[in-house]
């Protein structure tokens, strides 16, 4: 990559995958066991080695933190997941804020213009209330309330003005009656993982398996 070291390094996902296995949806062939506490080892040296300032997971359920946890020298610094106000990843959240372990948010708007993602953020009547309330645009909305739960929120945007838009939910106010509102949506996770569920080479035989029954 050309740089002396990367600010964060995570496990992407609970899985592995064979040498050279490159496809955006794996092979049912091309899963191997997943050796966690030989990897987490491996993040740890390259801590060590200092090319990497933090370490960390991404889309590890409550209790895949608990088990990483029972063998690990250095706890991850942070556990990047899907959360926005229609998956608010509550239990999650403890979880590891009883570990100091922050999280971070991806798709934050649902992940809208993604093949996978979903609209269903932002056009929530909720959020559409909300922001017509505040002068704000839904998507401000959406983010003020990911950076309310104390986490941070990842926006993908090449579009400079969508950006600056993006940028000014660090200053939008919610009030206690908003934030309730949200927290009654009805929940939906968006981005499953239905292609690392299969009955032949991967570990997980359902989503249940691969979220631990948080979905």
């Amino acid at each position: 990559m050309g740089m002396e070291h990367l600010d964060m390094y995570l496990v992407h996902w609970p899985v592995k995958l064979k040498p050279r296995a490159c496809n955006p949806i794996p092979n049912e062939d091309e899963f191997e066991d997943l050796d966690l506490e030989t990897t987490w080892a491996g993040m740890e040296k390259c801590l060590d080695l200092g090319l990497c300032r933090c370490i960390g997971v991404s889309n590890f359920s409550s209790r895949k933190i608990e088990q990483l946890l029972d063998f690990a020298s250095v706890p991850p610094a942070v556990n990047q997941v899907e959360m926005h106000p229609m998956w608010r990843q509550t239990k999650l959240r403890g979880a590891c804020g009883d570990h100091n372990i922050h999280v971070s948010a991806y798709s934050p708007l649902g992940g809208p213009g993604n093949s996978w993602g979903s609209t269903l953020v932002v056009d929530s009547p909720i959020i559409k209330s909300i922001a017509l309330q505040r002068k704000a645009t839904p998507a401000q909305v959406a983010l003020r309330w990911g950076l309310s739960k104390g986490s941070s929120v990842i926006v993908k945007s090449f579009n400079p003005e969508r950006m600056k838009e993006n940028i000014g939910a660090v200053d939008l106010k919610l009030d206690d009656g908003d934030l309730m509102e949200i927290d009654r949506l009805e929940e939906r996770k968006i981005m499953r993982g239905e292609s690392l569920v299969n009955e032949t080479t991967s570990p997980y035989r359902t989503l249940e398996d691969l979220w631990d029954d948080e979905i």
